[in-house]
């Protein structure tokens, strides 16, 4: 069992790597919780409200799966904060970090499935590992346990 300052720590360190990169054409662009960074020529940084408000008008449905991601990980990192309060209901926060992994393993078969793209799903990892090496501990007697 870790304390709950080390488990805010680490789901907030969850929002400081890249979430899914996608590569096409000669361009990369790394997906993170607050928008995108396409690193090519120029740099150019999006962030999710211009993602969300200004450019998305007309894709496939599973470009909203990193938005509705981002909304299920703040969720998680208030869950994860009411730990410091001894508040946190880990089965919560575990729950949170693995929807948060399928929307973007989502996102990343979305934008993988189209020709000349590669898409390298990153969070559904993280989150996997997350959740096993942080909340699996505490939380396997309470999925598993047989009351009579």
């Amino acid at each position: 069992m870790t304390d709950p300052r080390r488990r805010l720590l680490l789901v907030a360190l969850v929002g400081a790597i890249p979430w899914t990169v996608v590569t096409t054409g000669g361009v990369t662009t790394l997906f993170f919780p607050f928008g995108f960074l396409g690193v090519g020529e120029p740099w150019r940084v999006v962030t999710i409200y211009e993602y969300l408000f200004v450019y998305t008008r007309g894709l496939p449905q599973y470009v909203y799966a990193w938005p509705l991601g981002v909304v299920l990980y703040g969720l998680a990192l208030v869950s994860a904060a009411l730990g410091l309060a001894d508040l946190e209901d880990r089965r919560l926060t575990a729950g949170l970090l693995v929807l948060v992994g399928l929307t973007q393993l989502q996102f990343a078969l979305g934008w993988g499935g189209r020709p000349a793209y590669l898409a390298i799903p990153v969070v559904p990892i993280t989150t996997t590992v997350l959740v096993w090496w942080v909340y699996w501990p505490d939380l396997k007697g309470v999925f598993f346990e047989v009351r009579v």
